[in-house]
């Protein structure tokens, strides 16, 4: 299993980037777990959408969701052309209502993720924890071949993460408050210490910071995790694949 990841910015990409949007291949198949603004053209470099065995979405932010409408064109034109057999498979909270109801349509097949829903894609085993957002939010636990990848989501600290990514062989966490920066309120989200303080905690092998503030010293936000995380920490790169 490894990841690539396609957009990394919280909020809105800096230039020529993308916000969240990761895409997690096994030997069985690929999982796109979110799709902010600007992912859509990253995905064309790895994949294309028949061939993806799922969508989830954290939830139903702008920044985590604002290319799933692009990317359901492209569903909807590989449905037409025969490249695709079957519906665009969709993982996603049921709130906000307005957001979920823009995602129907006869292209995509919905699931609404809950605490006790567990799913196979990709020949992966698939689990959720809500997490502390400002609206309804999951962390994704993703295992195969017991190799294990954790996505935060979007949330402030919380110990339920720390329960689902323990002993994690990757763990995708958010960091997006930064000294200096006003990027946020910091209302939902952490800064580069309490994402590494979960990573130390949950003794996780590897950690790479996401969710990055566009106007945050990065360098200083990698320094601040090291210092408290024993293990190796990396700022993303929408060019390297993280192996698992």
């Amino acid at each position: 299993m490894h990841v690539n990841i396609l957009g990394y910015w919280g909020g809105y990409p800096a230039p020529g980037g993308a916000t969240a949007g990761y895409l997690v291949t096994t030997d069985e198949g690929h999982i796109l777990l979110d799709c902010g603004s600007g992912v859509m053209s990253q995905l064309t470099f790895h994949t294309s959408v028949e061939n993806l065995s799922g969508v989830i979405l954290s939830h139903l932010h702008d920044d985590h969701m604002a290319d799933i409408g692009i990317l359901q064109y492209a569903a909807v034109g590989a449905i037409r052309n025969k490249r695709m057999n079957h519906k665009l498979k969709l993982f996603v909270p049921e709130e906000p209502a307005d957001s979920l109801s823009k995602l129907y349509g006869p292209h995509t097949d919905i699931t609404l993720i809950n605490p006790a829903l567990k799913l196979q894609l990709a020949g992966a085993e698939i689990e959720f924890v809500p997490v502390q957002h400002t609206i309804s939010c999951y962390a994704v636990k993703i295992t195969y071949k017991d190799k294990v990848l954790v996505y935060s989501g979007d949330t402030s600290y919380c110990d339920s993460l720390i329960e689902i990514a323990k002993d994690a062989d990757i763990f995708l966490c958010e960091a997006t408050i930064c000294e200096g920066s006003h990027h946020t309120t910091g209302d939902g989200h952490m800064d580069a210490s309490q994402a590494a303080t979960i990573a130390e905690k949950a003794n996780v092998k590897k950690l790479i910071l996401v969710h990055l503030p566009g106007d945050g010293n990065l360098e200083l936000m990698k320094q601040t995790a090291s210092e408290v995380f024993g293990g190796p920490v990396f700022l993303p790169n929408t060019e390297s694949m993280y192996k698992v």
